[in-house]
């Protein structure tokens, strides 16, 4: 049988890692997939190969605390690995830097956003498009999810299609084609982990102008992300 590929793009803290996991540890954990249907690929080790996309039967990229604006050699080999994707049916999302490194590789344009970092508990729009779609559909027209991000997707690719919005970050969920999506927000995190990344980057956050307290203050337990990621597996046929 096929298995999920995840493909590691970063690493979370160490205080984060020691309670939740790294990134691909809060995915299995929300998804609910076991670790023997699940292989991790590392896109920082610039030793292995990519592996072929159809010999898995979804594919999900992680977040990261590197920029794709730093332009790496390995950010490089994922971009053009991404466009491999397309030629195959393989279900594949994006989250956060995997949403800014697919939307790169489709043609658009990432950046910093021009406001600081969007974190915490934020609402976002789905446009009425997602309503037919068979990754998105299955949540609220207006849905509450947890970010954490400071660069962003700054112009779209050209013939995709924008399924989710707010009036902080435009493209927030994409849609390339039939099986591939992304989305800026982090469908893995519950509020007890976005806690912590608050309260790591405390003072960080008071410099880019935004509440520490008040961000922690909105956080309330929500499973849209767990919704989502399930269903995503359902659509992989695991």
């Amino acid at each position: 049988m096929k298995k999920l590929l995840i493909v590691k793009t970063g690493s979370t803290y160490d205080s984060i890692r020691k309670n939740h996991g790294d990134y691909e540890d809060m995915i299995i954990a929300a998804s609910g997939i076991t670790t023997k249907k699940t292989d991790v690929f590392d896109a920082r080790d610039e030793s292995l190969t990519f592996p072929l996309p159809d010999k898995y039967a979804g594919i999900i990229i992680t977040g990261s605390h590197d920029m794709l604006t730093f332009n790496d050699d390995w950010m490089q080999d994922l971009k053009e690995w991404i466009l491999t994707i397309t030629d195959t049916d393989t279900p594949t999302l994006g989250i956060c830097f995997g949403h800014q490194a697919m939307a790169e590789a489709f043609g658009g344009v990432v950046d910093y956003r021009d406001w600081g970092p969007e974190v915490g508990y934020v609402k976002v729009l789905f446009e009425p498009e997602a309503y037919n779609d068979q990754l998105f559909s299955m949540l609220y027209d207006k849905c509450s999810v947890y970010q954490y991000h400071a660069q962003s997707v700054k112009e779209l690719p050209k013939n995709v299609s924008l399924l989710a919005t707010n009036n902080i970050d435009v493209n927030q969920v994409i849609r390339y084609n039939k099986h591939m999506w992304s989305c800026q927000f982090h469908p893995e995190f519950n509020n007890e982990i976005v806690a912590d990344y608050i309260n790591q980057n405390a003072l960080h956050l008071t410099t880019e102008g935004l509440d520490p307290y008040e961000l922690l203050t909105r956080l309330a337990p929500d499973e849209s992300g767990k919704k989502l990621l399930k269903q995503f597996i359902k659509i992989c046929g695991l």
